[in-house]
Parts: structure tokens; C-alpha cells; sequence
């Protein structure tokens, strides 16, 4: 499990990737969010690991770096068509508050 140490303004979080102890600085108000960001990495990174194929350490972390990229389009695409759906509702509902107010 990392380990945090604190400094005034930032956090140093000790993360292992692959084997590979990193030590990261972050806000600790972003600590717990960098923790799960490790956690949701390995588990990509281990998974691809299991899957077979002997392959580096680098071309492992680029493989997943693609799809947890990929995955986060995907996301930003739809909170994007949710937002536009919003918006039309939220234009909708004003117009018709709007005749509504009219007819008074």
C-alpha cells in the first residue's frame, strides 16, 4: 500500500508501478484521488501482465496508458451529450415558463 509523508504544502505519496518505487508530490487535498488513480493503474497494469504475452514493462504501461486514455474520451463524450441534453431541457423548460408567464 503507498505511504504518504507531508510537507507544508504538498504530499510525496510512495507508489510502486511494475515493481518500480516512484515517490509523487501532490496536494494532500488530491491524495486520496492519486491513491485510487495508483490503484485503478495497477490493477490495468496486472491485468495486461496476465494476460500472456511476455512484453516490457514500458510497452505494458503504454498499452494501458492507451486504454485508460481511450476510456477517459469515452467519458468526456458522454458527460459532454449529457450536457447538451441538459441544456436543451433547460432551454425547453425556460421557454416554456416563459409562455407560461405570457399568458398571465
Amino acid at each position: 500500500m503507498p505511504e504518504a509523508t507531508r510537507s507544508p504544502t504538498t504530499n510525496h505519496v510512495n507508489i510502486t508501478l511494475l515493481g518500480q518505487s516512484y515517490q509523487v508530490p501532490c496536494l494532500p487535498e488530491e491524495q486520496t484521488l492519486l491513491l485510487e488513480a495508483v490503484a485503478l493503474l495497477n490493477q490495468q497494469l496486472e491485468a495486461a501482465r496476465a494476460r500472456g504475452r511476455m512484453i516490457s514493462k514500458e510497452r505494458t504501461a503504454l498499452m494501458v496508458a492507451v486504454n485508460l486514455a481511450a476510456d477517459l474520451q469515452r467519458a468526456r463524450q458522454q458527460v459532454r451529450a449529457r450536457d447538451d441534453q441538459l441544456n436543451l431541457l433547460e432551454d425547453r423548460l425556460r421557454r416554456l415558463v416563459d409562455m407560461d408567464k405570457g399568458a398571465e
